[in-house]
């Protein structure tokens, strides 16, 4: 009976140490000067202006922070922007409550106790619980050691009284001591959280451990130690920002061997006396009058009809003529000789433009299935300009996706329209009426 009572005090304590996030109280506030500047994040899908939240974070490590889930009330809606111990949210400004979800961190619910502002910031900062807490570790540990050493001939109210920890006798022992540039990281034995750098460790069972340190904002650490009878064994560990480490993995594996300089931007003739830069990415539709670029050149944008993609058009940015299409892909002198090549670029099927004074030394054409890392690195970077085979859309409906490209031209007339797959490439093709839906690609004279 007292090893059934045992039990159901450990199983009722692990159930009151699960991982949870909670928002820390009073948190909650606008910061003045803090307001939204982001053109590409100002508006939501009903076209009311957003209010950006920044969400900083406690015992959070950059991979759980991008693993968070975000909801809120029906209407509302969210952009998220992931930062270096933190977490932007751009949100509809009248929203009421935020749900907060992580897949091994439970959730939380937070009510906004006061009305957001549009276009206004405000903060507010999310701390996870850890899984064990200290205080219930060492709790657990009394009762255990006071249910090995109490006498079963005694009734269960003896084990209620306060116990003195006993050593069991056989036991070898050694010790630990854990520092931490910077200090005040978490030092976990086998994850277990035991305490904070500087540590000296109380005793410790000898054996081998896994010895982790912890800290906001810095990768995790982990080293396994050998604990021998009697001895103290030392560790110090350097933490490494997560900034550090992103900076670290975003650094190309040639970069030290790559010869084509700094990244620019390519020139493409598209006729014989006009030069042009192309966008960094098809147009992405954001709202109904509002605009973006796609974030990479293998993301195939909003397919737009005819008048969106005159809606598009400014002062600066513009749509190539079929005229100055067909120049570009049939036409142009190029220092390699050629103009486009058909490939997969991250997956992607489509065609890959090359820049006038393109060189063919810059990366070998005859490998047409392109990695991400050698389309940012080599050809983007020395110019070149991928339009994805998104396919196009009537209706409800998108057709052809992944297998042809098609791209509105600026004539107002029959509108010829550029068209291309694994087979064929046209300029001059004029099936579609204004009404269907067809990848816009934007260009700006030099």
């Amino acid at each position: 009976m007292k090893k059934i009572w045992f039990l159901i005090v450990i199983f009722a304590l692990s159930l009151a140490v699960k991982a949870q996030l909670y928002v820390k109280e009073g948190s909650f506030k606008e910061v003045r000067g803090f307001v939204n500047i982001n053109t590409e994040k100002m508006y939501d899908d009903n076209d009311k202006p957003y209010a950006v939240l920044k969400i900083k974070t406690e015992n959070i490590n950059d991979k759980q922070r991008r693993e968070l889930c975000f909801q809120g009330d029906a209407a509302t809606f969210f952009e998220v922007e992931y930062n270096v111990g933190e977490v932007w949210l751009y949100m509809s400004y009248y929203a009421t409550f935020l749900k907060i979800s992580h897949p091994d961190l439970s959730s939380t619910e937070f009510y906004f106790p006061f009305d957001m502002k549009p276009k206004c910031g405000y903060e507010l900062t999310l701390v996870n619980k850890p899984a064990v807490d200290e205080d219930i570790v060492k709790r657990l540990e009394k009762l255990e050691n006071a249910n090995n050493n109490a006498n079963v001939d005694k009734p269960v109210e003896a084990a209620e009284k306060p116990v003195k920890v006993v050593e069991k006798p056989n036991e070898e022992i050694g010790y630990i001591s854990v520092t931490s540039t910077p200090k005040g990281a978490f030092v976990l034995v086998d994850n277990k959280i035991v305490g904070m750098t500087p540590y000296l460790s109380e005793k410790i069972v000898v054996g081998n451990h896994k010895i982790s340190v912890s800290l906001d904002g810095y990768e995790q650490a982990a080293k396994r130690v050998d604990v021998k009878k009697g001895k103290e064994e030392t560790l110090d560990f350097v933490l490494v920002s997560e900034q550090e480490q992103v900076e670290k993995a975003e650094t190309p594996r040639h970069a030290a061997v790559w010869p084509f300089g700094p990244k620019k931007k390519g020139v493409f003739s598209v006729s014989k006396d006009r030069q042009v830069v192309f966008s960094p990415g098809n147009v992405q539709r954001r709202s109904s009058k509002r605009w973006t670029f796609a974030e990479h050149q293998w993301d195939g944008g909003s397919l737009i009809d005819f008048e969106g993609m005159q809606e598009v058009v400014d002062g600066v940015w513009f749509v190539l003529s079929s005229d100055e299409w067909k120049y570009l892909l049939d036409k142009r002198k190029t220092q390699s000789g050629v103009r486009y090549v058909r490939a997969t670029v991250n997956g992607v099927f489509g065609i890959v433009v090359l820049p006038d004074d393109w060189k063919n030394d810059n990366f070998d054409l005859k490998n047409t299935n392109i990695s991400r890392e050698d389309w940012m690195y080599r050809l983007e970077a020395s110019g070149a300009v991928f339009l994805p085979a998104a396919g196009y859309r009537f209706g409800n409906w998108d057709k052809a996706v992944g297998t042809d490209g098609y791209y509105w031209s600026s004539d107002a007339i029959d509108t010829p329209y550029l068209r291309f797959n694994s087979a064929m490439l046209s300029t001059m093709t004029n099936v579609f009426d204004h009404e269907y839906g067809l990848s816009v690609r934007l260009v700006k004279e030099l």
